[in-house]
């Protein structure tokens, strides 16, 4: 690692809060370590809901190492960082079929993809957890990457692995509805749909998803059209760095 990192590098998404406020609060770096593992993991498997169970804690190598210990001790280090990680809200501990308890991350399209699957995700927590009716946006209906097929085009691995992160970061409703903003501004491709939620990360959610989709403060859609919107998106990318 003394010449850096190398071309082409994974990266895995960490929820910001994490890396700021959350931070803040840490007294225990074995704590810590076990959270960012966990998260490491989940992502690797590319799916909305994630899941792991303790003992693929137990048996990762890096878990091991990182810890410096093993046996018993390993495993109670690790049920305490859980434990604790789960009572800051930052993971979500389940019990699933009736096998033993998964680790989730606790993030709102992990929560909306588990009422979706029937899950009680207030179970064993000291305090109410939020969940969703059984409505519209909680009920089944096509997933991103059918609803991308759908309405905007051939779907490639790339596109595929790309709508998956956004579903990391941003609620299954706002990609949703970006693609759709998509369709119906005839940009029909992913870069366009990213900087949508790009745009919605900075400003904040948008107001169909708020108020509803005839809510009096509904964006003007002309707004999002392609022409101005993404000619803007294609101007940025080209200052950062382009020739």
């Amino acid at each position: 690692m003394k010449e850096g990192f190398p071309r082409g590098v994974n990266f895995t998404p960490v929820p910001d809060p994490l890396l700021a406020s959350l931070l803040e609060e840490f007294d225990s770096l074995d704590e810590l370590k076990v959270i960012l593992r966990t998260i490491h993991a989940l992502h690797r498997q590319r799916k909305v809901p994630a899941s792991i169970s303790i003992s693929d804690l137990y048996s990762d190598r890096t878990v091991a190492a990182m810890l410096h210990t093993s046996g018993r001790e390993l495993e109670e280090v690790v049920q305490s960082a859980v434990k604790s990680a789960s009572k800051r809200g930052i993971l979500l501990i389940l019990e699933t079929d009736g096998i033993k308890s998964q680790i989730f991350l606790n993030t709102e399209p992990v929560r909306r993809a588990l009422v979706r699957h029937g899950l009680d995700i207030a179970q064993k927590h000291d305090e109410p957890v939020e969940t969703w009716a059984i409505t519209e946006a909680a009920s089944d209906r096509l997933d991103a990457i059918t609803f991308y097929e759908h309405n905007v085009g051939h779907m490639t691995p790339l596109i595929a692995e790309n709508i998956r992160t956004a579903l990391e970061q941003h609620p299954e409703d706002e990609v949703l509805l970006a693609i759709r903003k998509a369709t119906e501004a005839n940009a029909r491709n992913w870069n366009y749909i990213a900087a949508i939620l790009r745009r919605w990360a900075i400003e904040g959610r948008p107001e169909e998803l708020e108020h509803g989709r005839n809510g009096t403060t509904e964006r003007d859609l002309e707004e999002d059209r392609s022409d101005q919107f993404y000619g803007e998106y294609l101007k940025r990318q080209r200052a950062r760095g382009a020739n």
